[in-house]
């Protein structure tokens, strides 16, 4: 399977529907040739005196397209492997494209447009919708798209329009090609939302919707891939900051950083745990409750813990809320005795479980090589202890 068409990148994010090539130029998908270039002689003529134009009549653009939009859409006409991603996620309305599709097919390819189209201009501020309306046109663009992109249906009218519109540049793609595009490119607009930190939450709940559906589930957290990675550097920087405070012995400073900086931080992480695989969510909130837990021992070993009481008793709750089940029971000791005017017993666990992977590999290859040095010779026993040694770094880093 050939990758999939740039148009796919081009459309992608809250800009899939406004940017449509049948959206600013008015065309329906059948258009072809002359009725083209006919259409494209009337709208010069129009804009040579108009600053814009109001594209076709379900457009999201409110404010119409410029002349240099409306060009760039004709341009973009001309190959036909941009002009197929365009046509996939447009209205077909009753245009004679000649495929074996039933009526029923073409009326929920548009409906699913439909729902789609709306929910995403929803949530960019067009039109007074309810968030609760919005989940709405969400839930039936998932239900629809999934069931046009499961169907063998729809892989036959891609199949029929490469061989309609007789291009040879189509003649290195197949129809897999580009409905292996289509779901990342649907999930597209969720990565924009999500720079809303407002927005998190109710989107969790929304793409939830979507990931019930195997064609979405995979590739939903690439979607989300830069917006976590932003978070976690985020929250590292921020983690760095008081640990270095914290070996200095600015133990009060280290205490400040974790609630104005560390804290946010990891609530920002949070609010994207949805999109973030379980391991790591679960490493995450280990390294921050250590975190707080270590800076909370240093304040008491330096006895600051009765002046700095109700910062370590709030530390120390955030540590119990967010700990994981291997790190709760230590951090319910300590947080039971800053309560009580105590010190805390101990810091929790300091190792990291991909080291402590990393010492097991470490000692299994070792013993694999003794054993393969008395059974096949000394190349196989240097072989697998190297290779252990490889192992231990990938888990280090």
């Amino acid at each position: 399977m050939k990758e999939s068409p740039a148009r796919f990148a081009d459309l992608a994010g809250l800009r899939l529907y406004r940017r449509n090539i049948f959206a600013v130029t008015g065309l329906p998908v059948d258009a072809r040739g002359p009725a083209v270039r006919r259409h494209r002689q009337r709208l010069d003529a129009r804009l040579a005196v108009e600053k814009t134009w109001a594209g076709d009549a379900h457009s999201p653009v409110w404010d119409g397209y410029r002349k240099d939009e409306v060009r760039l859409a004709f341009e973009e006409f001309q190959d036909p492997r941009r002009r197929l991603v365009d046509e996939l996620t447009w209205y077909w309305r009753d245009a004679d494209l000649g495929c074996a599709c039933g009526p029923a097919t073409h009326q929920r390819h548009d409906e699913a447009v439909r729902a789609h189209l709306t929910a995403i201009e929803a949530e960019t501020g067009h039109g007074d919708m309810p968030a609760a309306r919005r989940a709405g046109y969400w839930s039936d663009a998932a239900d629809g798209w999934a069931e046009l992109l499961d169907s063998p249906g729809l892989r036959s009218h891609i199949a029929h329009r490469m061989t309609a519109l007789a291009d040879p540049r189509l003649d290195d793609h197949a129809p897999d090609d580009f409905l292996a595009g289509l779901p990342g490119l649907l999930l597209s607009p969720f990565a924009e939302l999500a720079a809303d930190r407002s927005v998190r939450p109710r989107l969790a709940q929304v793409c939830a919707g979507w990931t019930d559906h195997p064609v979405f589930a995979a590739p939903l957290p690439d979607v989300f891939e830069d917006t976590v990675e932003d978070s976690v550097d985020r929250l590292k920087d921020a983690l760095r900051t008081a640990g270095e405070r914290h070996e200095s012995g600015r133990h009060a400073d280290a205490l400040a950083t974790l609630e104005e900086q560390v804290l946010p931080a990891y609530a920002e992480f949070e609010s994207l745990e949805r999109f973030v695989s379980e391991s790591r969510s679960e490493e995450m909130a280990h390294t921050v409750t250590v975190a707080l837990n270590n800076v909370a021992l240093g304040i008491c070993e330096a006895g600051l813990h009765k002046p700095l009481r109700q910062q370590l008793i709030q530390a120390m709750e955030a540590a119990s809320r967010i700990a994981p089940a291997r790190d709760q029971a230590q951090i319910d000791e300590n947080l039971k005795a800053v309560r009580t005017g105590g010190a805390p017993a101990g810091a929790a666990q300091q190792l990291k479980p991909s080291e402590c992977v990393g010492c097991v590999v470490l000692l299994l290859s070792i013993a694999g090589g003794v054993v393969a040095g008395l059974t096949a010779g000394a190349a196989w026993a240097t072989g697998i202890i190297i290779g252990g040694f490889v192992l231990v770094g990938m888990f280090s880093s």
